[in-house]
């Protein structure tokens, strides 16, 4: 695939559609820290939704579900929530993909142990992502929360 320059397609292609820089992330408490666009799938995957000709594919980043980081309660309890800035329903969960604005040590560390290349994986394979300990998280009726560490 090739970017819009003609150059190869790069995952920084796929984040800067469906984050890009004009972007607005929701304000947050203060406890929660710099949050920064995460996005779902991620942006290196062809499950994205900025990846070319892609099953999830989107013109905009406004197409994915928008979610947000926020403290709950006043111990050092987060939780992952609508932001309902645009869609004032929050999402539909038909949406092909997400965004949300998280702790930008979260989003800069979360797979930073990530070793594709010795996967083993081929163009196209299938693959799962695992959170354990969030299987409670399974749909927008639960509240998904955890404790911040760091």
């Amino acid at each position: 695939m090739a970017s819009v320059k003609g150059d190869p397609w790069t995952s920084e292609d796929g984040r800067g559609k469906v984050c890009p820089s004009i972007w607005t992330a929701h304000s947050a408490d203060t406890g929660v820290g710099t949050t920064s666009c995460d996005e779902y799938a991620m942006a290196s995957t062809h499950e994205s939704g900025g990846f070319p000709g892609g099953l999830n594919q989107v013109g905009d980043g406004k197409e994915c579900a928008q979610l947000f980081t926020d403290k709950m309660g006043t111990g050092t309890t987060f939780g992952l929530l609508a932001d309902i800035r645009a869609a004032k329903s929050g999402p539909t969960w038909k949406e092909k993909c997400g965004r949300a604005a998280v702790p930008n040590t979260q989003n800069e560390t979360a797979f930073k142990k990530l070793q594709p290349t010795v996967w083993r994986l081929l163009d196209n394979d299938g693959f799962f992502v695992s959170n354990p300990g969030f299987e409670h998280c399974a749909n927008a009726n639960t509240t998904c929360a955890w404790s911040k560490v760091g």
